[in-house]
């Protein structure tokens, strides 16, 4: 009879013992049982722990990044760490803290690693008397009670016995918070009689009946044609314009004719200047409370829209200075546009700071589309093919072309060189659209049949405009572009070479604006920061 009391593994050693009923062979298969016990206690480290290191054996454990980082700062930081192997449920300490560990053992400090509130914070543990005071402290502490309710104290509520006196003020204490609280009643009251006064109005600063000899306001002068003319580049000033009171932001001509002058201020201001006839401002416009953005006229000139940071737009009457619609918002405005098309004059495109286009009815004031796609506050909006399309860019260096009354993208420009378009003009032509882009480069897009695509080999460069929202404009011909500049400057360029013809200081500060007269060949406006209008010749 054979007793196998091998292995179950191939590879090692086959014990065979004959077994017969008359020989006795306990002893024999004892010893080899216990062999076999040492060789197993070897391999799998029963005994003791194999080393595997020069100061003892390693183990191998997974723990997560964030518990490995926790426990690696607090063992360099205060020499204890709690040993990731859970089965342990020790605290390892460096040979520095071991003898500050023991101390604090045999003074009575809790530093078991079962103890929850070890586990969380508490690095070198918690005397038994400190967790009982602690214990005792948050079972006095009144209840923090409904934060709906009128009683309620959150954080700043005391213990049960803890007693709170009134200090009692003095006569000029008193005296001062009276006056104090006096002042802020006159403030109150100052600023609702500006809010009285800053219903829209319209100051007249010309005889009428003089200056216009008889005729409607803004009928243009019978010597103002439309006529096809060659447009040259101006060589000088001929009148600067003084009335405001702060920076000019926006000028914009009487469509067609151009003999009448708006101009957006800093200053909460609207004014109206002649430009043919005695070159001085004729009428004043008052009613926002902020600094003025945008405007913009109507085709025939007998309504215009006025944009400012007061949260505000205002639809004008140009010929009476009433305002027939007010459009209150929740956010800033930047831009404001009426749809050129005469069948839908009575509608208008803003572009605000809430990352939106809305589309407004002037007629009730009421706004009847959003267009919802760019991700940062909206800086121009422009339409071409026809007034059909518009194009709008936006803080997120992104351009989207859309269907007016459609509110879906149906072209997204977005590339990693292009940066963010802060002005754009069309060219007369209705072939092209350029934009100022922050890089101190005008971009030019093709938009022949209805396409909008980018043409690269054109760029027009050398002014500053980084940071600035320098607007651009085309002359009535088409043939040269011109743009405003960070240094007061402006520029005017060759449309066909983009060469840059000549360059004018125009202002002391910034020059955010220019426009080209419709009629007059040569005659550019401009408006900077420094609060002056110019008209160059």
């Amino acid at each position: 009879m054979i007793v196998d009391y091998s292995d179950e593994d191939e590879n090692q050693n086959q014990y065979k013992v004959p077994i017969t009923p008359d020989v006795d062979y306990s002893h024999i298969i004892k010893v080899r049982e216990e062999k076999r016990a040492l060789e197993l206690s070897k391999t799998y480290n029963f005994e003791e722990p194999k080393k595997n290191h020069l100061t003892g054996n390693v183990e191998s454990f997974n723990m997560n990044d964030y518990a490995f980082e926790e426990q690696y700062h607090r063992f360099n930081t205060y020499g204890y760490a709690n040993d990731p192997n859970e089965r342990n449920r020790r605290i390892v300490a460096s040979q520095d803290k071991q003898g500050e560990l023991n101390n604090l053992i045999q003074l009575g400090y809790d530093v078991d690693a079962e103890d929850p509130e070890f586990n969380k914070n508490v690095l070198a543990g918690m005397h038994k008397e400190d967790k009982l005071k602690r214990d005792n402290l948050k079972a006095e502490r009144i209840k923090a009670n409904d934060p709906a309710k009128g009683d309620y104290m959150g954080p700043w509520a005391g213990q049960k016995e803890e007693q709170f006196h009134s200090v009692e003020l003095s006569q000029e204490q008193i005296q001062l918070l009276n006056e104090i609280e006096e002042r802020r009643k006159l403030k109150v009251e100052e600023s609702k009689k500006q809010e009285q006064i800053l219903e829209p109005y319209m100051e007249q600063h010309v005889n009428r009946t003089d200056t216009f000899g008889g005729r409607q306001f803004i009928e243009p002068p019978p010597e103002l044609k439309q006529v096809d003319h060659t447009c040259y580049i101006p060589k000088r000033c001929i009148q600067t314009f003084h009335g405001h009171t702060k920076g000019v932001s926006v000028v914009k001509f009487y469509p067609k004719f151009g003999h009448l002058m708006l101009s957006g201020s800093l200053d909460n201001k609207i004014k109206m200047w002649d430009i043919i006839g005695n070159k001085q401002c004729v009428r004043t416009y008052y009613g926002h409370a902020g600094a003025v953005r945008d405007l913009n006229f109507s085709n025939d000139g007998k309504t215009f829209l006025s944009a400012a940071y007061d949260k505000k737009i205002y639809v004008w009457d140009t010929e009476y200075g009433k305002v027939s619609q007010t459009i209150q918002l929740q956010h800033f405005p930047y831009c404001v546009r009426l749809n050129p098309d005469p069948a839908k004059q009575h509608s208008f495109l803003l572009g605000s700071s809430n990352k939106a286009i809305s589309q407004f009815d002037i007629r009730n004031g009421q706004r009847t589309i959003v267009y919802d796609e760019h991700l940062q506050a909206i800086n121009t909006i422009t339409y071409f093919n026809y007034n059909r399309k518009f194009v709008s860019s936006s803080d997120d260096k992104k351009l989207f072309i859309w269907e007016f009354g459609i509110p879906v993208v149906i072209k997204h420009i977005s590339e990693p060189e292009m940066h963010a378009v802060t002005a754009t003009a069309t060219n007369p032509s209705g072939l092209n659209w350029v934009g100022q882009q922050s890089n101190n480069l005008i971009c030019v897009y093709d938009t022949k049949a209805g396409n909008f695509r980018m043409n690269r080999k054109k760029q027009f460069k050398g002014h500053v405009s980084a940071g600035y929202a320098c607007g651009v404009t085309f002359s009535a011909d088409g043939q040269f572009l011109a743009s405003g500049d960070a240094e007061g400057r402006v520029y005017f360029w060759d449309w066909k070479n983009a060469t840059n013809y000549r360059t004018i200081q125009a202002h002391d500060n910034v020059c955010i604006g220019v426009e080209w007269h419709p009629i007059e060949p040569s005659k550019v406006v401009t408006c900077g920061w420094d609060g002056v209008l110019k008209l160059w010749d």
